[in-house]
């Protein structure tokens, strides 16, 4: 689809015939309250982030020191993070939506009304029964969305778990159900400007959570190595912060607050209508 031609929300017969339509909601809830008390927080500590090798400590028991918040490191790399209280939600359900809602704008748009504009993958494979729900979302997903004020238009190149943690790391360890990593690059020019984890982990005892981390920059041109005098130079330009246009850090943590808030208000009902064969 033209970017031109892409809009916010729903018009007339955008949801005549389909069959999530009832599931199209307009009406976002609050922020949760513990992205709420970052927000009012503002910058934390450079000290307090996850670095993107240490990611595995994502699958350790307890809690990290920030698992809600934003700070730029002396690198020039950004780190948010994000959990999200998701009652009812399970691992199952979330890989099921990340293969599903790349079919149609429609789909990619129930998950954020007030900033989704489209998602697709060349292969158009989200319906395709043949596959597993990972295989239809490990691909390239051609994104178009605002993040704060500035619409983004990126490729998210979403790889195994497997690919992204040690060779001895337990994927499942400590009631985790899910992990999506991706690689972030805007769509042009073809620069890499970071990383995404999502993780779903499931207790007995208290509600699904979802845990978001993103390593947003410095950025580098795709086929360079980070070394490359041209990508250093790039790094120190604040390249990623101009293309921004405003608080990177703070609007990365509003979005993803609200995303996965709103989609917790709706996935487990949306995954039953799909799969009616699995009630009892």
């Amino acid at each position: 689809m033209s970017p031109k031609s892409l809009y916010l929300g729903m018009r007339d017969g955008d949801l005549e015939g389909k069959p999530y339509a009832h599931h199209w909601n307009p009406s976002m809830a609050p922020l949760q309250t513990q992205v709420r008390e970052a927000l009012l927080h503002g910058p934390a500590a450079e000290e307090l982030a996850l670095p993107l090798d240490e990611a595995h400590r994502l699958l350790e028991a307890g809690r990290l020191p920030m698992e809600n918040g934003y700070t730029e490191r002396t690198s020039g790399e950004i780190f948010v993070a994000v959990e999200t209280k998701m009652p009812s939600v399970t691992g199952t359900m979330f890989e099921w939506w990340m293969g599903w809602h790349t079919g149609e704008p429609q789909r990619y748009k129930l998950w954020h009304p007030k900033a989704h504009l489209d998602n697709g993958t060349r292969e158009r494979r989200s319906d395709d029964p043949t596959l597993s729900d990972r295989d239809k979302y490990l691909t390239t997903h051609f994104v178009t969305e605002y993040v704060g004020r500035k619409r983004q238009r990126i490729t998210i190149n979403f790889s195994p778990a497997e690919d992204c943690f040690p060779p001895t790391t337990r994927l499942d360890a400590h009631g985790t159900t899910a992990l999506v990593c991706g690689e972030v690059s805007l769509r042009r020019p073809r620069i890499q400007i970071g990383q995404l984890i999502h993780q779903i982990r499931e207790s007995p005892e208290s509600d699904t959570v979802m845990r978001s981390r993103f390593w947003l920059g410095p950025p580098a041109w795709r086929g360079f190595s980070r070394n490359h005098w041209f990508n250093r130079l790039v790094a120190r330009s604040g390249a990623i912060s101009r293309q921004h246009g405003g608080d990177l850090g703070r609007d990365m943590l509003v979005h993803c607050g609200m995303e996965m808030n709103h989609l917790a208000s709706f996935l487990p009902s949306l995954y039953a209508d799909y799969h009616l064969s699995d009630c009892p």
